[in-house]
């Protein structure tokens, strides 16, 4: 894979992450049912709220689906140019590939490893026969 490619996924990666895990936090700690006092004291107590519930949903729905807003690609794809595609025909990438690609994020620490050995490719670009790629002007809009 491309050193410039990878970098771009990386920054991708990081925009999405901060995304996922700001808005989740927000939620989790000044959310309905917590006060801004668990942001200084987190207790047992700031677990069992509706607030924590909704930011967990949070985490769990937004990094299902995050490639299939902005046309089929997330938000930190679309800021560094990239397009998710099937890594078979070449064509946009299937609502089905997208999902089964991001069900893998659960376990990040495995998915580093596959980035690093298996040349960028992440476990759930394996599995859904997915690869990411520069978007062009006139592909994939």
């Amino acid at each position: 894979m491309d050193g410039k490619l990878l970098i771009r996924r990386f920054i991708a990666f990081l925009i999405d992450w901060n995304i996922m895990f700001g808005v989740a936090m927000a939620i989790m700690f000044f959310g309905p049912g917590n006060t801004s006092e668990y942001f200084l004291y987190p207790s047992i107590k700031m677990f069992t709220s509706s607030g924590f519930l909704l930011g967990i949903a949070w985490l769990f729905l937004y990094c299902l689906f995050k490639d299939c807003l902005f046309g089929r690609r997330s938000l930190g794809k679309l800021i560094c140019g990239l397009a998710i595609q099937s890594s078979e025909t070449g064509e946009k990438a299937s609502f089905g590939s997208l999902i089964l690609r991001n069900i893998t994020y659960a376990i990040v620490q495995i998915e580093v490893i596959f980035v690093l050995v298996g040349k960028g490719k992440r476990l759930g670009d394996s599995i859904a026969k997915t690869q990411v790629v520069p978007k062009k002007k006139d592909q994939l809009s």
